[in-house]
């Protein structure tokens, strides 16, 4: 899709965390606009980007595990993703993850099992 002179792709993101949700990819700045995948909620004075990705996780973990309902789709979307090339994931909430942390974010996210039914031992 062609906005102006911007040439955007919308990714389908479908159950993560809504049915019908699509991510925006700007191919030309390689920034994934990620909606609630990459989310966290945190102070608002929080840094805008993840500097240290292994203290990070605990602040999306739940989040992702419980608003993310399907294994399915969330390996559906990664999948899709791992073809772009994105230099910054930045969802709508909490901080962006730029460069190496991009990866490090598919590949936690990759493994992270989600949906609302899991049982919360930890």
């Amino acid at each position: 899709m062609r906005v102006g002179n911007i040439e955007l792709q919308f990714i389908p993101a479908h159950y993560l965390h809504s049915s019908g949700n699509f991510n925006v990819y700007d191919p030309k700045a390689k920034i994934l606009f990620s909606g609630d995948i990459g989310a966290c909620l945190e102070a608002p004075e929080a840094p805008l980007e993840v500097e240290d990705f292994n203290e990070h996780i605990p602040k999306m973990k739940l989040f992702h595990q419980r608003w993310m309902p399907s294994n399915a789709a969330k390996n559906d979307w990664i999948s899709r993703v791992r073809k772009l090339e994105i230099d910054m994931l930045v969802p709508q909430h909490g901080r962006m993850f730029k460069g190496e942390n991009v990866t490090k974010f598919l590949d936690w996210f990759e493994q992270l099992q989600v949906g609302s039914a899991i049982s919360q031992k930890e």
